[in-house]
């Protein structure tokens, strides 16, 4: 199951908790 976010999907989770936790494991090798 993949999921296509967009921008102001993306920037929604980044400025949330749980967006930042989901950031980390997406693009955890990159943090």
């Amino acid at each position: 199951m993949e999921q296509e976010l967009t921008m102001e999907e993306l920037i929604a989770l980044i400025n949330s908790q749980k967006g930042d936790f989901v950031i980390r494991v997406e693009f955890g090798e990159e943090a």
